[in-house]
């Protein structure tokens, strides 16, 4: 049934934030820490992060540590840090959409980033004329220059005042007329005046001379800014031509440090040039190789400056677009030491190509990858012998500096590491160019499936919300089926754990395992293994006690044991234990108290209260660091309620509160958070509760509720790593088991509570604390196994699985029959691998001509590594597509693929099942021929890019193919759909359905029904919704009887759709290139006319309004989230949770928009968002946060979740003052705000 509502609102959030960096510096921020231990200042999106390299003694142990993330709500368009002179930490300097620039600082104490100044210098958003779009800042920290894309430039000074204050000067224009600006960098010139250099084109002659002949004669300048700091203002000081594709231009020290000046990347060369000295040339290195095309030029992408001031020497790290990075040093002049004689070019290592590159003085190598996971390398070697690979060096010598003479092409061979090894990878998602939510194997939870990356190093992702474990050791435990285990110290002071104790209730025993060099069974041990065990603890110093349903069994240090027996006709049902106290839960509902004494004795309490029900569970406190006893403890019975009772000896076993839940408890837990004891409860029916207990009442508040699955909920305690508890051991947390285990801990970097699936092969019965001398982990049933795992990181909330592709995706569809997926992957101005296999063949021919056999034996195996190490093989005009199969449940690879030739790139695919053929499912894939990446409609033979449509036959249950057929088209194919047994595609602007034919396909209906370009197509019914590349989306009305197809309502907003879905029958959602989500709605009048009978209704004579649709769409929501949206999909994330709008975008953005259910939580939320609106209005950045979610339309409709749970990182005043606001308790607040993410997603 459609949604009749006259208005919708949504909820917006992010799941997973973007990955793609947009920027990066190296800074020294925390206060306290050496120089050499650098962190990494990043932004992504609009987020900024504080990253640190973590590494043991012996350095066999790196990790990258997120020390902070901020959410700035504003686009990050540059950041950098300087030393202001006699300050302890760096300033960080970031540039936005804002119009203003931000100094910030990190508090330490807060952990988050401090606004230390906010500078008016332009208008709000991206535009060419305002400054920003460039930033770079003086070594020596004296000031900074933004410069904008056109005109305009201005410094800003920074200085201390008498009150140690950091003071910034008002801003200092540079400008100039017509002039467009392609790179900036600060010069190194001592303690000199400040000079910035950049690169820039005058285009005022050119714009006025009609012929054009000056606009052949542009020429592009590198010009000299001064800062005079005496006369306070900016001079143009220098300028001198240079090569015209000149990109990139770096610093080169200067002072003591070196002779100053720039480095000028141009296309296939590199200068050095200052106004003080000579310029030289040196060429970039070309690839040898037999696939590589020997005239391709290189530029450089990305770049990084060593210098080491003990010993005044200092290199560069050039990487091309290839991702070769290259050793750049100059030979100064003995007698000149501002005149360099020479630069020198030695071959170092093959990155991932960088958007930026950041050398670490720790030994590191920070590369921000353009394409999938970020790495972090260690640098083994600087590559300082000339004498090692001198093949692979090249200096300046005989080279002219003068542009327009020719330079000879130089060659280098490429191959794997050698200088560096790999020491970090950094999990991204970016660009991800599909995702599909689905639940093809039926396990607890729906995954995501997501195709993401580049080139040959693209891969077909399964993301699980979960955290993924190490699995260490796994033992099969017999036929016996064990459901319980516990991991024991001999004495309190212990450091590891020495015994494990495994308990099976139904086999009525116990077996007991030694923990050392190895797990062992324990064969004479004085724990009684004739009995199940219901608890087992160390207790006091070194006493063991093991409770089991007839008695409580204690173990000695001196070997000796006490054995208590239960009363009589009652057995014991429940047990719990700390440090000094023992609680137990008889058959009769009474329960019995002990307490440790000084001589390792167990006192019983005498009295022995009786509950209303039967006891099902219990738990006792942890032991406070410092104290002898904990204050509470919590009995949960048969009649659906948990009674909090005081366990201090001075008010034993009295009643504090009393709980009715849902259903029985069957397990409790109470751990120590922050301080604070926290009740954990699990039920009967599979729901986990979370509530905190009052210090001093013993009332129960803040219950926060999860389903977990559909078996009991067992609770049991665990250390998380990550975090330290108050004793400054590990962080202690829970494992809820169900049909699959949660981890539940605090969130590391914030003070928020957060349960996390593992991703673990079966569900596991019971799991506790497990270390060792060699393993600090946790030990758990799981079906008839014993296992041993650590969780590497607490630190996301997704596990992935991948599967690699051979090129870049572009569109994927599941089997309606099984677990097989299909990709459709294409590579413009890539060698095909039938050319590749030619080109290579050629080559063995000639080298086995020339005799040399030894260079002929390279394996398939290895020319395929290094093409993976390497990269694809690049030449214009060519295309490089396959069709793979992906089975990512049971093979995890490729099943079958399908090579494309003539040129071909497969562009879309969709499963069919054709009516005509008794509906057998085929795999229908559009594709494109000769077509001129980046060009629309062309081709690389100059006439009109071709498009074809190949069926496939799908056997083996869906797992290898066969083409039927392909059938052609005038142009490419953007846009297949399954429509009633039939096809449904786009060519240009036409909508066609066609049918299975025995040589092609059969045509059977077709209507231009868009300005365009179909770029997607969905339906429901007879409705077909078509998006077009430029014009939002078109409502088609198919005509069965008549065959006819009837555009009937459009947009009346020019929207660059990327993705669009139906949500119902009338309602659309989708999302467009600039960064925008929608609604959009068909209007009621509209929708029941389309649906009329027969063609002779209203809608068909309808005159069209404006040149579009007779009628126009209704906007219900609009959105801008920074992130191109190529997903959107209805669908639910959690079991049993409400649908949301999900969708993913190219920078690795996954995000979701909640349909508020109710209008009570509109109207709170909404103003909530204000109120923390108004909070957040000297925002880090000083972004309008209105303006910025309204950046193309003005916001609506929609409710910035990530702006309202800043209001669970406020401090206690400000959360006071805006539940005092809203009317609420601050603890209803953050329960309203945590629930609309648990509720529904993650």
């Amino acid at each position: 049934m459609s949604n009749v509502q006259q208005s919708q609102a949504f909820y917006s959030l992010t799941l997973s934030g973007p990955t793609a960096t947009t920027a990066a510096v190296t800074t020294n921020s925390i206060p306290g820490l050496k120089t050499q231990d650098q962190q990494i200042f990043e932004a992504r999106g609009s987020r900024i992060y504080l990253h640190r390299v973590i590494e043991n003694e012996d350095r066999t142990e790196v990790k990258l540590q997120q020390v902070c993330e901020q959410d700035t709500f504003s686009i990050i368009r540059g950041v950098t840090s300087f030393r202001i002179p006699g300050t302890a930490t760096d300033q960080l300097v970031i540039a936005s959409d804002s119009g203003r620039i931000s100094l910030v600082n990190y508090d330490a104490g807060k952990n988050q980033f401090k606004r230390v100044h906010l500078e008016t210098f332009g208008k709000s958003g991206v535009r060419r004329t305002v400054p920003g779009q460039y930033l770079a800042s003086d070594p020596r920290g004296r000031c900074c220059m933004l410069a904008s894309a056109e005109k305009n430039k201005v410094v800003y000074i920074v200085n201390r005042n008498s009150a140690a204050e950091i003071v910034i000067s008002s801003p200092h224009e540079a400008n100039s007329w017509a002039t467009l600006c392609f790179a900036v960098c600060a010069l190194d010139t001592g303690w000199e005046h400040p000079v910035f250099a950049a690169l820039e084109v005058d285009y005022n002659d050119a714009e006025s001379d009609p012929t054009g002949d000056m606009y052949e004669r542009r020429e592009k300048m590198l010009v000299y800014y001064t800062v005079d700091l005496g006369l306070n203002h900016v001079v143009k000081s220098w300028s001198d031509a240079v090569d015209y594709s000149a990109n990139m231009v770096f610093g080169v020290p200067g002072g003591q440090d070196g002779p100053s000046g720039c480095i000028v990347c141009c296309e296939d060369r590199i200068y050095y040039r200052h106004d003080k000295a000579s310029p030289l040339c040196i060429p970039i290195p070309r690839r040898k190789g037999s696939t590589e095309d020997p005239e391709r030029k290189r530029i450089i992408v990305s770049g990084c400056l060593h210098l080491s001031k003990a010993r005044h020497e200092f290199f560069f790290l050039l990487q091309t677009e290839d991702g070769d990075v290259f050793k750049l040093t100059m030979e100064i002049a003995a007698d000149n030491a501002s005149q360099p004689e020479r630069l020198v070019m030695k071959y170092y290592d093959t990155f991932p190509v960088a958007k930026q590159m950041l050398l670490i003085r720790k030994g590191y190598i920070y590369i921000a990858s353009e394409n999938g996971n970020g790495k972090v390398y260690h640098v083994n070697d600087l590559a300082d012998d000339p004498e090692v690979e001198p093949e692979n060096c090249f200096n300046s010598d005989d080279v002219s500096a003068d542009p327009e003479d020719a330079t000879a092409a130089v060659y280098f061979t490429p191959r794997e590491l050698k200088y560096t090894s790999l020491a970090v990878e950094v999990p991204g998602m970016h660009p991800l160019l599909r995702t599909k939510v689905d639940n093809p194997g039926n396990e607890d939870a729906p995954q995501i499936y997501a195709l993401q990356g580049t080139g040959n190093q693209s891969q077909f992702k399964t993301l699980r919300h979960g955290l993924p474990i190490n699995e260490i050791v796994s033992s099969p435990l017999g036929g016996v089926p064990f459901d319980n285990l516990w991991s024991l110290k001999t004495r309190a002071e212990d450091e590891f754990h020495s015994y494990l104790l495994l308990s099976s209730s139904q086999g009525e025993k116990t077996i007991v395992l030694s923990i050392g060099d190895e797990v062992e069974t324990v064969e004479n041990t004085l724990f009684l293994t004739s009995r199940p065990t219901l608890e087992a603890a160390q207790m006091g110093t070194d006493t063991l006690v093991q409770v089991h349903t007839r008695g409580v069994h204690s173990i000695l240090s001196s070997e000796k044991t006490n054995a208590w027996q239960a009363p009589a006709n009652r057995s014991i049902v429940a047990a719990s234990a700390n440090q000094h106290q023992l609680l137990l839960g008889l058959s009769s509902a009474e329960l019995c108290y002990f307490f440790m004494g000084d001589d390792g004795i167990l006192n019983q309490l005498e009295e022995m209260p009786e509950m209303s029900g039967r006891i099902t569970c219990l738990s006792v406190g942890q032991t406070p660091v410092g104290l002898q006893q904990a204050k509470f403890a919590v009995v949960g019975c048969e009649d659906c309620t948990i009674r909090v009772l005081s366990i201090e000896l001075d008010s034993p076993l009295e009643g504090r509160s009393v709980q009715a839940l849902s259903a029985f408890p069957v397990s409790l837990e109470i751990v120590r958070e922050a301080g604070v004891d926290v009740v954990h409860i699990g039920l009967v029916s599979g729901l986990y509760l979370r509530a905190v207990i009052d210090g001093v009442t013993g009332e129960l508040g803040e219950v926060r509720t999860k389903f977990l699955g559909a078996s009991p909920t067992k609770i049991y305690p665990v250390g998380v790593p990550g975090g330290e508890a108050e004793d400054g051991g590990q962080q202690q947390g829970v494992l809820a088991c169900s049909t699959r285990p949660w981890l539940g801990y605090v969130y590391p970097g914030s003070e928020l509570y957060t349960l996390t699936p593992l991703v673990a092969a079966e569900a596991m019965l019971a799991a506790r604390p497990f270390v060792s001398e060699h393993l600090n982990g946790l030990c758990a049933i799981q079906g008839a196994n014993l296992v041993i795992f650590g969780i590497p990181s607490v630190e996301g909330r997704l596990a992935e699985e991948g599967v690699g592709l051979r090129y870049t995706p572009r569109g994927m569809a599941r089997n309606p029959w099984g677990n097989v997926w299909y990709v459709v992957q294409s590579e413009g101005n890539t060698l095909s691998a039938a050319t590749k296999e030619g080109l290579r063949g050629k080559d063995k021919a000639v080298r086995a001509e020339g005799e040399d056999e030894a260079m002929n034996g390279e394996g398939e195996e290895e020319v395929e590594l290094m093409e993976k190490h390497l990269g694809l093989s690049r030449s214009a005009g060519h295309w490089a597509s396959c069709v793979q199969a992906i089975d990512p449940v049971g093979d995890k690879a490729a099943t079958c693929t399908i090579e494309l030739e003539g040129n071909e790139a497969a562009l879309c695919c969709a499963v069919v099942a054709f009516e005509s053929r008794e509906w057998e499912v085929y795999l229908a894939v559009g594709t494109g021929q000769h077509m001129m990446p980046g060009v629309a409609a062309a081709s690389v033979t100059g006439e009109p890019a071709k498009g074809y449509v190949h069926i496939y036959r799908l056997t083996d249950a869906g797992r290898t193919m066969e083409l039927v057929h392909k059938t052609p088209f005038a142009a490419p194919i953007y846009a297949l759909h399954a429509f009633q047994g039939r096809l449904a595609l786009g060519v240009g602007p036409e909508l066609f359905v066609y049918d299975m034919g025995m040589k092609n396909l059969l045509r059977k209906s077709r209507g231009v029904v868009v300005p365009n370009q179909i770029v997607s197509i969905d339906s429901l019914g007879n409705r077909l919704v078509c998006a077009d590349v430029s014009e939002s989306v078109t409502y088609v009305v198919f005509k069965p009887k008549h065959n006819r197809m009837i555009g009937f309502v459009d947009d009346s907003i020019q929207r660059w759709s990327t993705t669009a879905s139906m949500l119902d029958y009338e309602t659309v959602a989708g999302g467009d290139k600039f960064g925008n989500l929608w609604v959009v709605r068909c209007p009621e009048q509209a929708s029941k006319e389309s649906d009329e009978e027969g063609i002779g209704g209203y809608i068909v004579n309808e005159r069209s309004y404006l040149g579009g649709a007779p009628y126009r769409l209704e906007l219900r929501s609009h959105f801008f989230t920074q992130d191109v949206a190529l997903s959107i999909q209805r669908t639910a994330l959690v079991p049993g949770g409400q649908e949301v709008l999900f969708w993913s975008g190219l920078q690795g953005t996954l995000g979701m928009m909640v349909p508020f259910v109710s209008r009570e939580d509109v109207e709170f939320f909404t103003q909530l968002e204000q109120l923390l609106r108004a909070e957040d209005a000297a925002a880090l950045v000083g972004r309008d946060h209105l303006m910025y979610r309204g950046y193309y339309v003005p916001v609506k409709g929609v409710v910035d979740g990530d702006l309202c749970e800043r209001f669970l990182g406020l401090s206690v005043d400000g959360k006071a003052k805006i539940a005092a606001e809203v009317e609420r308790e601050v603890r209803e607040v953050e329960r309203k705000v945590v629930e609309m993410r648990t509720r529904v997603a993650f």
